[in-house]
């Protein structure tokens, strides 16, 4: 093993000083890959080994610069020497660190480090093993200090053997200096190279994606035990799950990528958080910064460009609208040149309040949590992330101070915005970074860089965002936002009330209906209807008799319709309602019009039946005129209230809106007028001489049904022009041709219906993604077994003993596998090539799964010979899924059936069947079979077939639902049509693996 002795000075330890911290430490280490070239620099936390590995795919180190340049501290090897370099694309990169600080960076994360590298031109990749501890011995010559260096060969990754080998020079160089060092240290020393004793680089590499040693060139730091920092670091505090966590906030946006139309950027950061074999999270990934689609949603963007004598050139668009030009002076030019440079400014805004932006409620809920995680202005040295700038704790040009002064005159926010400051090295030299990486140091560029852009802050609030600014358009616009707003704000808590009311009325009446109220209520009213009756016919009065059974007739007749309409529930017109509340309003209608039609009619039938039989007793030949005119004038009499009624509402409403609703509610009442006056005519011109009671009911219930058709639609009509009046007040008159009102609820109920779809569709969305990570994270687990029980063999071999515990544990691993196997084909992002799918492999696909259910119920499997020989072109993960759910189904409801049970695969022209001969579904429930959240099964979900139908009708198949000729369900997969088959983008996940098998 080749060792190498640290040069006198080589470790200045106070150069771990310089680091603010492990987050500050690690994005040191990042700019040191992007200075060596690489496309991909990575983080690699792995809690359990308690392991940091930053890798990268850069240009790596020769065994020759690793001994002479890496392993000195402080040497000048980076200067010049981009100019010899440049990346896979040919552009030459500038050079971001300096004097050595990244290989003191290391240190300030863990005591200790083991690194990998390999340059490209190298066949050997360097190993060795740094402590730095070691180095703060007193007493002890630097030179002393043996530092193991081993090579390994290309295509190998060193393994547990070779870190053992470097323990063991590191303990070797312990001894020789045994009684020169403290114990103390002599005892850290060996605390902490024994934590590499079970370390294997190879194996660990296994579990990390992205660029490896074995072929490609590049460098790794492998950093254990590390600070007890880190941990939180990385996490964040527990109690604040809100707040972003110190490594987030510095190594967020570590490239610029935020501003449209940018390059990609040189390259690309990631940091993974390994908690647990099964759990990995990418800490900085994609989606968390923000994107150039986000600066072009935002309310607000700026960019322009600050020349040398500090003067912003640039163009400005206020909520969305066409970008405008615009200049901003800066008065502490006086003719001369900026001693900090040219520079450019891409800078978004969002209003800080809902009713104020143009964002929709999922985007601007979406960009207010990215703002309060990562919002700020960044700065950007030739693209990449200058710190601390951009943290949102970090409001570095005093942006929050000035607005406390007046918010009205400053306007602008810093946890509001988003953008980038775009420096270069070339251009702006003079703004010179810490030693520790906190920022600029305080020199007369920085102040004229700071005073630039809080001119610039202070310019466009008054040119752009304040009450009296010269462009009007910010507040124009805000005030048209906020007055939609408010008008939204209303009508919600309008069709709130009205919804709630309406579930309410619509709950109490399914209740008075389910509990048989109609039925007692009418038989109180028989009973009252006898007693009257009754006293009618005992009374001597023939005239007065006659009178008391017309008014008995007539008050039991009206006693009908009031119970009709106790129960009768209207629905609100341009309200929409939930999907649950819907079922229940057609379970309702049908339950209503059960009612109507049957008991209500029936009753007033004997109403008639009983008035007519007391009538005959008295012997009276006057009484049917005298009935026939009573009830018809009581029954104009109630309609004319209850329109009365509502047209004294209407002509409020219409009073304080316009005169023409008003005219409209008029015509409406006149219309009704009319009708009744015509119904009058009528019943004038009918002679009862020579009619029975049934022609005289006859008669009576046509003049009542074309008094309650002319009600039902005035007081319709005129209900709608109160539901405009309250919903378009202040405005001018309705003058579409369409009915505003209906528009509106049609609107509203699409949107209700979007946003149920769209909960439904997020559950679905979750339950995909467990089952792919559940997928992903048992393969990676079954390989681990995989290779243990291998292991383990050859223990059993020489162990007589354990051979009956390996073979158990075999078998049971198997059978784990051969279900692992089954997921395979139901991987859409594996499987989304179409392929000649044949029925033999379907068959034997399902007996795999379903066999030993198949086997526990007794159920008879069949497969025509015509399913075995059929063949179609799809997709597996959309085909197989679904057979999954139908013969899951159909095994469910055949065990609740006694024997003989039958399931049968079968295949008739173009078309794939699944039949059983179970209980089969209700007629009642075909329609809904297929609706999201039905389902028959206890517990179920009401997902499979929902979701089943969903994914075949996108690949142009059908699913349908008839009764088998064995007696139970058949549902049929029909092929596309040639004429109809379209190739398939890439469908949610949530389409396919979020399969419920509840249905």
């Amino acid at each position: 093993m080749a060792t190498f002795k640290a040069r006198a000075r080589a470790v200045d330890m106070l150069g771990r000083q310089q680091i603010a911290g492990i987050p500050t430490a690690i994005n040191e280490l990042f700019k040191n890959a992007h200075d060596a070239y690489a496309e991909n620099v990575i983080g690699d936390y792995f809690r359990d080994e308690n392991v940091l590995v930053i890798r990268d795919d850069g240009f790596g180190m020769t065994h020759r610069d690793f001994l002479e340049k890496w392993l000195v501290v402080g040497t000048e090897s980076k200067v010049n020497a981009g100019s010899s370099l440049h990346s896979s694309h040919g552009e030459q990169r500038p050079i971001l660190g300096e004097k050595g600080i990244g290989r003191l960076a290391v240190a300030a994360v863990g005591p200790q480090v083991m690194v990998l590298t390999r340059s490209a031109n190298d066949p050997f990749l360097t190993f060795s093993l740094v402590n730095w501890t070691l180095f703060t011995a007193p007493g002890i010559d630097l030179e002393e200090v043996e530092i193991p260096v081993r090579r390994i060969p290309i295509g190998e990754l060193p393994s547990r053997d070779d870190v053992h080998e470097l323990v063991r020079s590191v303990r070797e160089n312990l001894r020789i200096l045994e009684g020169r060092i403290t114990e103390n240290i002599a005892q850290m020393v060996q605390h902490e190279i024994s934590a590499l004793e079970d370390l294997d680089p190879a194996i660990l590499s296994q579990r990390m994606a992205g660029p490896s040693l074995r072929e490609a060139s590049g460098t790794q730091f492998w950093i254990t035990p590390t600070d007890e920092m880190l941990a939180y670091d990385v996490s964040g505090d527990p109690k604040d799950d809100q707040e972003a966590s110190p490594l987030f906030r510095t190594l967020i946006g570590f490239s610029d990528t935020m501003v449209p139309g940018n390059p990609p950027p040189p390259m690309v950061a990631h940091f993974y958080d390994h908690r647990s074999r099964e759990v990995t999270l990418d800490v900085i990934g994609d989606g968390e910064f923000f994107t150039p689609q986000d600066f072009q949603l935002a309310d607000h963007q700026i960019s322009g460009r600050f020349d040398e004598y500090g003067q912003f050139t640039g163009q400005v668009s206020v909520y969305g609208r066409e970008p405008v030009s615009h200049v901003v002076h800066w008065p502490g030019s006086r003719g001369n040149r900026t001693l900090c440079g040219e520079f450019n400014l891409n800078l978004a805004y969002v209003q800080g309040n809902k009713s104020q932006s143009r964002l929709g409620d999922e985007d601007f809920n979406r960009l207010a949590r990215k703002l309060a995680r990562v919002g700020g202005l960044y700065v950007y040295r030739d693209r990449v992330r200058m710190l601390p700038y951009g943290r949102s704790d970090f409001d570095w040009l005093d942006i929050e101070r000035e607005r406390s002064k007046s918010a009205s005159d400053y306007f602008w926010s810093y946890r509001r915005m988003f953008g980038v400051v775009g420096i270069d090295s070339k251009e702006n030299f003079r703004l010179q970074e810490k030693a520790g990486r906190e920022g600029f140091r305080a020199n007369a560029a920085y102040r004229e860089f700071r005073d630039l852009l809080q001119n610039f802050l202070v310019q466009t609030a008054r040119d752009f965002f304040r009450e009296d600014s010269t462009d009007d358009s910010w507040r124009i616009t805000r005030s048209e936002l906020e007055r939609e707003a408010e008008a939204r704000r209303r009508h919600d808590k309008q069709s709130r009330a009205r919804r709630a009311d309406f579930r309410r009325d619509l709950h109490k009446a399914e209740r008075r209906l389910n509990e048989g109220a109609p039925e007692r209520e009418v038989g109180s009213l028989l009973r009252e209807l006898e007693v009257s009756l009754a006293d009618a016919t005992s009374d001597t009065d023939l005239a007065r008799a006659s009178e008391k059974v017309v008014v008995a007739e007539t008050r039991a007749l009206r006693a009908v319709i009031e119970i009709r309409s106790s129960y009768r529930v209207s629905r609100p017109r341009g309200v929409a309602i939930p999907k649950s509340v819907a079922q229940d309003w057609d379970n309702y209608q049908r339950e209503f019009e059960v009612l109507e039609r049957g008991l209500l009619d029936e009753i007033r039938r004997e109403i008639e039946r009983r008035s007519s039989a007391a009538a005959e007793r008295l012997g009276s030949a006057l009484d049917r005129r005298r009935r026939l005119e009573s009830g018809i004038k009581t029954r104009i009499s109630d309609a004319q209230g209850t329109l009365g009624r509502t047209h004294r509402q209407a002509a409020e409403i219409a009073e304080a809106i316009r005169d023409t609703l008003m005219r409209q509610a008029a015509e409406k009442r006149k219309s009704f007028e009319d009708e009744c006056r015509h119904v009058l005519l009528e019943l004038a011109s009918v002679n009862t001489d020579g009619l029975s009671d049934q022609d005289i009911a006859d008669i009576r219930r046509s003049l009542e049904d074309r008094i309650d058709g002319a009600l039902s639609r005035d007081l319709a009509q005129l209900n709608q022009l109160i539901d405009r009046a309250n919903m378009a007040l202040g405005t001018e008159g309705d003058r579409s041709e369409g009915d505003f009102v209906d528009v509106i609820g049609s609107l509203e109920q699409e949107v209700v219906s979007l946003r149920d779809r769209a909960d439904e569709d997020l559950e679905l969305a979750q339950l995909g993604l467990a089952l792919q990570v559940i997928n992903h994270e048992f393969s990676s687990s079954i390989r681990a077994v995989r290779n243990n029980l291998r292991r383990l063999k050859s223990w059993a071999d020489a162990n007589k003993a354990l051979r009956p515990v390996y073979a158990d544990l075999r078998a049971s691993f198997e059978h784990l596998d051969a279900y692992l196997r089954l997921f395979t084909p139901l991987n859409r992002r594996l499987y989304r090539r179409d392929t000649i799918m044949k029925g033999a492999e379907v068959e034997r696909f399902l007996l795999d799964l379903f066999q030993e259910r198949i086997t526990q119920e007794g159920i008879q499997f069949e497969a025509t010979a015509e399913f075995r020989a059929a063949k179609v072109r799809a997709y597996p993960s959309t085909l197989y899924p679904v057979f999954v759910n139908l013969v899951d189904n159909a095994i469910y409801w055949l065990s609740t059936r006694g024997n003989p049970r039958t399931l049968r695969l079968d295949y008739r022209n173009g078309q794939w069947i699944v039949e059983d001969n179970g209980p089969g579904v209700p007629t009642v429930d075909q329609a809904r079979i297929f609706e999201l959240g039905f389902s028959r099964k206890p517990n179920g979900r009401g997902m499979g077939l929902h979701i089943s139908r969903d994914v075949l009708k996108k690949d142009a198949w059908s699913l349908s639902l008839s009764t088998s000729p064995l007696g139970g369900a058949r549902f049929t997969l029909g092929e596309p049509h040639d004429d109809s088959k379209s190739s398939s983008k890439e469908q949610e996940i949530a389409d396919t693996l979020a399969l419920d098998f509840d249905a």
